[in-house]
């Protein structure tokens, strides 16, 4: 980590030099603090992006969900060495966490499965990951990505829902069912529920048409944002099924964005919007621009996914609203903001692959006393004097991804920021060449991938591919892919929609919409005015390095146990680890290793102490499960029916076990008397039954063992006859020797106290040589387990244990001639690719049974960080 620093250091001052120094009159420390504090921020607290390739876009019920990720340095985008674990979820729309797994990094990074069960309910769900130091970033800045989950396993019925239009408050809803031959499920009693409004709670009942539908109203409140579904059930036929309700009202709201921050008076200003409906998506919009006055200034309209920008000429004293109008004709007014008199702004202008700067200073600050600092991701590129308020910087000399523009002084205060984004025509360049020009059924596929470094560097890094019947699998060519998250998506607060749409083409349009999202899209990563302070944010996370079980023990009077000893044993290689509190109370356990469902034992134990001490492992902490779905109104998937189909053919050809949802039934039994034990009944040497019990009410067990002739109790030892050691235990025939395990129990609990000594412990063998006490429970008392405080039980989340993806092999005729069906739809996957010495990589594999053409999807970073994409297509067919 200390090499890596120094490295970025010394590149820090190669750009001052080139760019700060060539402009005369800067002052050499200014630029030396600038850059050591923004040097601090990444090396105090490195920050850390990650981003998940997976197999396919979207999955069915029963399926594995494959990815690969990555996790990298967020400014150098370098493969990180710094955390050893990402954990990844799969949420759904209520926040509700399905699954949560933690993966392991081995030498080729980070690779993982997810077995979806049968029963998952359809619908879109997010799938999230991020390292352990990363939640000292908001979550904004976590990987997120949401995917669809179709399940058509459990097809007895099916069912689909139409909203109408909202009146009132009232929106019409139809539902219709069929059952697995697409006949209607008429005649059945259905069961409506909502989970808002308290008063509309009640469920109601309604019965399918002839036509399999039910219609009826729900009342909706536009204002009320929670989110909300609707809870269908027949019990009849064991079906449930949950509906989210999208959002139904046409309310929208507009915020405004001067260039760099803010608008100034009496000048000619630029100014982006971005309009956002109540589902939280883009809405597009015409306007126009009006004075406080109702003069008309300028009209706008919405250049792209509700974003757009326009420029107004302020004049002193004036105000400025806009009337913004949709397209089902709903016009609403929004304030602008109000213009200052004294302030600095930057705008800029991209020409020819050169970004043009223009500073406009309405401020007492004489020009020389300001600076110009550009970074990007938080490394410094640029610090210079104002001495020309106009200037040009190459794209060339720049890295691709956000970029930050700022006007600050010696002083550390942070006047306007403008972000750019910077394109970049270095990218490594990749090639594939096939064996074949076209494959049949069941044929081997040989792949070379050549890539070439757009920097002229060698191909050393990590690949994932993704090669995917093109038939049943749509590639989402807009969707977030590597390239879009590492430099755009995982660096800017809030939704992006169909991120991967600004990197299409390196056209002036494309160009132009980019810049509006860096108007309008909150940056916070890297927060240029406190870096520029000298303000940095401690962590309050560590770096995840390796494993470990913490927590604290308690002493008598609840406070911290200082100097105790923890034992701590696992049967995940037979590991015991010793440790002891320190001046808090507190214990580490570190330089462990274990997979997932590892049970570990924790005991505490006060050296000298008569008192037992309780101890409280940490529990594992994770971020709060809140994700983005947003609910289209057409809810509907069909495009992918043909996908979900072959999925579940897929299914039940491998072996899938049908999902039949039963009905509650309750088992009842009368008890049954275990004899097994009763070899021993009549041979004890004492004995007391339930009524000379009774003579004792509400006494504990060990105190009427006192009253035993032969029987010593002493603290927590009992004897007989002088025994050393504490005698065996039968509780209901259950052997124990942990005096513990009867300390809890009373004369209100138990049948019958038989007590063995000498000759007549000695059917019980070399077990009865210290005694035995055999307890009968009373009926209906059962066995309670009962842990002392000082011992703890704890199944922390593990590493998910390595899997590998299947690919067949029809290299002999008795496989390649077999008569179950192939139905890949990921045909192959492998998340541990490298390139050899000519930076090619080599991948073989057996094509399906059906005729489809495949999607080829490579993804990868280099060590250097350079990123990688490729996306091709095998031709498929039958010969």
């Amino acid at each position: 980590m200390k090499k890596t620093a120094k490295t970025l250091l010394i590149g820090f001052f190669l750009a001052l030099t080139a760019f700060s120094y060539s402009a005369n009159k800067i002052t050499p420390n200014f630029a030396e603090i600038i850059a050591r504090r923004f040097t601090k921020q990444w090396y105090n607290t490195p920050q850390e992006k990650v981003y998940l390739q997976t197999d396919k876009p979207y999955y069915s019920a029963g399926e594995e969900l494959w990815f690969k990720g990555y996790l990298v340095n967020a400014t150098t985008l370098e493969p990180s060495a710094l955390s050893q674990f990402i954990y990844v979820e799969l949420i759904d729309k209520l926040d509700s966490v399905h699954y949560r797994i933690k993966i392991k990094k081995d030498s080729l990074g980070f690779s993982g499965h997810i077995k979806l069960k049968a029963e998952i309910p359809s619908g879109y769900y997010s799938l999230r990951a991020y390292t352990y130091w990363m939640q000292n970033v908001v979550s904004d800045f976590f990987f997120s990505k949401n995917i669809l989950i179709g399940n058509g396993i459990d097809d007895r019925i099916t069912s689909k829902i139409v909203y109408g239009t909202l009146v009132n408050g009232k929106i019409p809803v139809t539902l219709s069912f069929v059952d697995a031959s697409q006949n209607p499920v008429s005649g059945k009693r259905v069961e409506i529920g909502q989970d808002w409004e308290s008063s509309l709670k009640k469920k109601i009942v309604l019965q399918t048409n002839k036509e399999g539908k039910i219609n009826w109203e729900i009342t909706v409140d536009p204002a009320d944002n929670s989110k909300k579904y609707i809870e269908v059930n027949i019990s009849d036929e064991k079906y449930k099924s949950n509906f989210f309700l999208p959002e139904f009202g046409s309310d929208f709201d507009v915020q405004f964005f001067p260039e760099s921050g803010v608008l100034l008076n009496n000048n000619l200003q630029s100014i982006a919007f971005k309009v956002i409906g109540k589902d939280g998506l883009s809405v597009e919009v015409t306007g126009k621009i009006l004075t406080d006055k109702n003069e008309e200034i300028s009209e706008f309209s919405t250049l792209n996914r509700g974003m757009g920008k326009f420029s107004i000429q302020t004049q002193p004293g004036e105000t400025y609203y806009a009337l913004v109008k949709t397209a089902n004709g709903i016009e609403k007014r929004f304030e602008l903001p109000k213009s200052e008199a004294e302030a600095v702004a930057i705008h800029l202008v991209y020409n020819r692959g050169k970004i043009l700067y223009e500073i406009i200073n309405q401020t007492n600050i004489p020009d020389k006393s300001l600076y110009l600092l550009l970074h990007s991701r938080g490394k410094v590129y640029v610090i210079q004097p104002l001495r020309y308020l106009e200037g040009q910087i190459s794209e060339s000399l720049l890295p691709p991804g956000i970029v930050s523009f700022s006007v600050i002084d010696s002083l550390g205060h942070t006047f306007c920021e403008r972000l750019s984004f910077v394109r970049t025509n270095s990218l490594p360049t990749i090639s594939m060449e096939s064996d074949n020009q076209s494959y049949g059924k069941r044929e081997p596929v040989n792949l070379n991938l050549n890539i070439k470094s757009g920097l002229g560097k060698s191909i050393n890094g990590t690949f994932s591919i993704s090669i995917t019947d093109s038939h049943s699998v749509k590639l989402d060519s807009l969707g977030d892919n590597i390239l879009s998250n590492l430099l755009l998506s995982s660096d800017i607060k809030g939704y992006i929609e169909d991120p991967a749409a600004y990197f299409v083409d390196n056209k002036i349009a494309t160009r132009e919409k980019t810049d509006v999202l860096m108007i309008t899209q909150g940056w916070r990563r890297f927060n240029t005015a406190d870096v520029v302070k000298g303000v940095y944010k401690q962590p309050a996370y560590y770096m995840e390095e390796g494993q470990a079980l913490s927590g604290k023990v308690l002493n008598l009077f609840n406070k911290p146990s200082k100097k105790c000893d923890i034992i701590m044993i696992s049967p995940y290689k037979n590991v015991i680890k010793t440790t002891k509190t320190d001046s808090l109370g507190r214990y580490l356990i570190d330089g462990i290793e274990f997979p997932d469902s590892t049970t570990f034992i924790l005991k505490a134990k006060k050296p000298k102490s008569l008192t037992d001490v309780e101890i409280v492992p940490d529990p594992d902490d994770f971020p709060k499960s809140s994700v983005f779905i947003p609910t289209p109104l057409n809810a509907n998937v069909d495009a992918q029916d043909d996908y979900f189909k072959q999925s579940k053919e897929k299914y039940y050809y491998e072996g899938g076990m049908r999902v039949i949802n039963l009905a509650e039934v309750t088992v009842k039994a009368d008890k049954k008397t275990d004899t097994q034990n009763e070899y021993y009944s009549g041979m004890a040497d004492e004995e007391l039954n339930s009524e000379q019990l009774d003579r004792f009410p509400g006494l504990s067990i060990l105190s009427i063992l006192y009253t035993i002739p032969g029987i010593q109790v002493v603290g927590d030892k009992i004897s007989i006859r002088g025994s050393p050691n504490n005698p065996l235990f039968l509780i209901d025939g259950v052997e124990t020797e942990d005096i513990e395990d009867i300390s809890f129990l009373t004369s209100n609990d138990v049948e019958k106290i038989e007590v063995f000594k000498g000759a007549n412990a000695a059917i019980f063998g070399s077990r009865g040589g210290n005694g035995v006490i055999a307890i009968t429970l009373k009926e209906g008392v059962t066995l309670k387990a009962s842990t002392p405080i000082s011992l703890a039980h704890v199944i922390p989340l593990g590493y998910q244990k390595p899997a590998q993806f299947y690919v067949p092999k029809y290299e002999v005729d008795s496989v390649l001639k077999s008569s179950q069906q192939d139905l890949r739809t990921t045909i192959y996957w492998n998340p541990k690719l490298i390139a050899d010495s000519n930076g090619i990589i080599h991948v073989k594999f057996y094509t399906a049974d059906k005729a489809n053409n495949y999607s080829v999807v490579l993804e990868g970073i280099t060590n250097s960080g350079e990123i990688c994409r490729y996306v091709g297509v095998l031709k498929r067919e039958d010969k």
